[in-house]
C-alpha cells in the first residue's frame, strides 16, 4: 500500500471505530447477560471491579478460591490489559506464568504492576509467537514447571504493521502471531489443562475487516488492517471449535471463550503514526486499560461462563455473522493443524489426556495437596 494512501486508510478506520463506539454505548434488547455478576458491569467496569464482585457474590471460579490456588498461564503479561490480568489473578493468591517476549520486560511488569505481597505467586516464561521453535521450548518449560494449568489467556497480539511482516516461519505477522502462535501454544498445553479449566481467547470486533479465505489463511495482497481482521476472525473461529471439539470429547467441562476488550490506547498501536496514537487516545480510546481488562478476568474467574460464547463487557454479545461459519472454523483448524506439521513440529495426537491418565494425575495430586495439608 503506498504512502499516500495510509492516512485516507486511517481516517476511514477512525470514522468506522468512532461509530462502533458510539454503537456501543448503546444498549439492546438482544444483548444478553450470562449470569447475575455479568449483568452488574458494564463498559467501564475495571478488572478489580470484576474481580471484587465475583469474590463478594461467590461467582469466582474453584481455581480461584480456597488453600490450594489454580495456575493461570497469560501470553502478552508485560504490558497493556495483559499486565492487568496478570496482576488481577495473582490477587486471587493464584500461580501466574507471565508470557512475554522480553524476560527483563516481564520481571519490570512483575514490579510495576503486581502488589508486593502476590509477587512469587508470578512466573517470568520467555515467549515469542512468531516464531513455533519458541512456542515449542515455552510449552516444554511450562509443563515440566506445573503439574495442571487452569487458565490459558490468550492475550498476545500485533497489530495493522504498515507493511507486511513475517513470523520465523515466513508467515504473515499478524495471522502467524495472533492466531497460528497461540493455537500452537494451546494445542501443546491442553493436555494439562485441569477439569473445569478454562482457555480465554482476546479477539476483536475488528474481525469484522477479516475475510474467510478457504485454504488460503494468511496468503495473498497485504492490507494492514484486513491482515489484523484476518487474524481475529481466525481467533473466534479457533476458540469455537476448540469448544466444539471438547464437547466431542465428552469434555464440557473446559470452556473455551472469546472476547473484544475495547478500543484501548495501548502499545498494540506501535505501528500507528504518531499522529494516528495521540487521535486514538483522544477520540476512539473508549476504555482505559483498566477497563479493557476487565472481560479478560470476567472470562477468566467466574464461574459461569458460556463455553463458545463472544464476550464483549463482562457479557455475551453477537459476533459478525461470518464468524458463525462452521464449516470455515473446521477449515481453519485442520488447514493450522496442517501449517504447523509442515513446519516439522509435532502437535499432540489427542486433544487432551485419556480419562483414565487425567484421573490418575488428579487423584495423585489431590493425595499430594492433602498430604502437604496434614
Amino acid at each position: 500500500m503506498s504512502n499516500s494512501k495510509s492516512p485516507l486508510l486511517f481516517i476511514t478506520i477512525m470514522v468506522l471505530a468512532l461509530g462502533a463506539r458510539i454503537v456501543s454505548s448503546l444498549t439492546f434488547p438482544f444483548q444478553r447477560s450470562s449470569s447475575s455478576s455479568s449483568s452488574i458491569l458494564g463498559k467501564k467496569s475495571t478488572a478489580l471491579e470484576v474481580l471484587e464482585l465475583l469474590n463478594r457474590t461467590e461467582g469466582l471460579a474453584a481455581y480461584a478460591i480456597g488453600d490450594s490456588p489454580g495456575t493461570a498461564v497469560v501470553t502478552g503479561g508485560n504490558a497493556g490489559i495483559g499486565a492487568v490480568t496478570v496482576s488481577t489473578l495473582a490477587s486471587t493468591g493464584m500461580n501466574v506464568v507471565l508470557c512475554t517476549r522480553n524476560i527483563e520486560a516481564g520481571q519490570a511488569a512483575v514490579k510495576a504492576n503486581v502488589p508486593v505481597e502476590f509477587r512469587d505467586r508470578v512466573t517470568v516464561q520467555q515467549l515469542d509467537l512468531a516464531d513455533m521453535n519458541s512456542v515449542q521450548t515455552a510449552c516444554e518449560q511450562i509443563l515440566s514447571q506445573n503439574e495442571s494449568i487452569d487458565i490459558i489467556v490468550n492475550n498476545a497480539g500485533v497489530m495493522s504493521p504498515p507493511k507486511r511482516m513475517e513470523t520465523s516461519q515466513k508467515l504473515e505477522l499478524q495471522f502467524g502471531t495472533n492466531h497460528v502462535g497461540h493455537h500452537m501454544f494451546t494445542r501443546l498445553l491442553l493436555p494439562k489443562v485441569s477439569k473445569n479449566g478454562r482457555i480465554v481467547t482476546v479477539a476483536s470486533s475488528a474481525h469484522g475487516m477479516g475475510k474467510i479465505k478457504k485454504n488460503a489463511w494468511g496468503t495473498g495482497p497485504y492490507s494492514p488492517w484486513g491482515s489484523y481482521g484476518e487474524s481475529k476472525l481466525s481467533n473466534i473461529f479457533f476458540s469455537k471449535e476448540l469448544h466444539d471439539r471438547l464437547i466431542a470429547k465428552g469434555r464440557s467441562d473446559i470452556q473455551s471463550v472469546t472476547l473484544h476488550p475495547g478500543v484501548i490506547a495501548t502499545n498494540l498501536w506501535q505501528y500507528s503514526p504518531s499522529f494516528a496514537q495521540k487521535l486514538v487516545s483522544i477520540f476512539l480510546a473508549n476504555k482505559s486499560v483498566e477497563q479493557g481488562a476487565a472481560t479478560n478476568v470476567y472470562c477468566a474467574l467466574a464461574k459461569d461462563v458460556s463455553g463458545g460464547a463472544y464476550y464483549d463487557n463482562c457479557r455475551i454479545a453477537t459476533p459478525k455473522a461470518m464468524a458463525e461459519v462452521v464449516s470455515a472454523r473446521k477449515e481453519l483448524w485442520e488447514y493450522t493443524e496442517n501449517l504447523i506439521a509442515n513446519e516439522g513440529f509435532k502437535l499432540p495426537s489427542e486433544l487432551l489426556l485419556p480419562d483414565e491418565v487425567r484421573k490418575e494425575k488428579e487423584t495423585i495430586k489431590i493425595a499430594s495437596e492433602s498430604q502437604n495439608f496434614q
